[in-house]
């Protein structure tokens, strides 16, 4: 066990890895990628820094996005034929989901962007929830394809700079800043969407009992 820990830890092992990456070309690359899109505990920010340290930085970012963003497409497409009752379910279940879902269905292309910007947001909860709320298909796409240019790009610039960043703190200080602040931004939009539509809520319930 301890000898497998040891080889596993190694360069050796590492570089022999990305060289059979290198060898399988463009199929591995967006392969990697797409795996995430499918098995959200998967970590996404490892795919795309083997894919930046094995094809370069373009290359690899280029491959990460493609990837994550054709695994997501198939996501939202299955998720919005086959498995609407199984989504419904789970937002029932967890008032965050249930208001980012409401945020989703008033705002539509604004929070899918949004939120597929920020590198930690699982992709398969944004999917489902578009798909839930009857998103049109050209509208996902769109906010698909435009927030994880930024999001992979930020992964990429991590994966692509990881000695950098361990070498000069400020660089990656000011990354992490700029996530945090964007999360900030995040939370409070998803605030203020909270408070409106128990507004609304309220003044319905207030009509439905002077009707009454």
């Amino acid at each position: 066990m301890l000898d497998w820990i040891n080889e596993f830890l190694s360069f050796g092992y590492w570089e022999q890895m990305l060289n059979e990456i290198r060898s399988l070309g463009m199929f591995a690359g967006v392969g990697l990628a797409m795996l995430e899109a499918f098995f959200p505990p998967l970590p996404l920010v490892v795919f795309v820094g083997i894919n930046v340290a094995a094809f370069g930085f373009w290359l690899g970012y280029f491959y990460s996005w493609l990837g994550s963003s054709i695994g997501s497409i198939i996501v939202f497409l299955l998720i919005k034929k086959f498995g609407q009752k199984k989504f419904q379910q789970r937002i029932a279940k967890n008032e965050k989901i249930y208001n980012i879902f409401h945020w989703i269905k008033e705002k539509g292309f604004t929070p899918i962007f949004f939120l597929l910007t920020f590198p930690f947001t699982p992709s398969i909860i944004v999917c489902g929830l578009a798909a839930l709320v009857g998103t049109r298909n050209k509208d996902y796409f769109s906010a698909l394809i435009l927030g994880k240019l930024v999001m992979i790009f930020s992964l990429s610039f991590i994966g692509f700079n990881l000695q950098n960043f361990i070498e000069k703190p400020m660089r990656s200080g000011i990354l992490i800043l700029s996530t945090l602040v964007i999360s900030l931004i995040g939370k409070q939009l998803l605030k203020i969407c909270e408070h409106k539509r128990r507004i609304v809520l309220e003044k319905n319930e207030s009509k439905g009992a002077e009707a009454a």
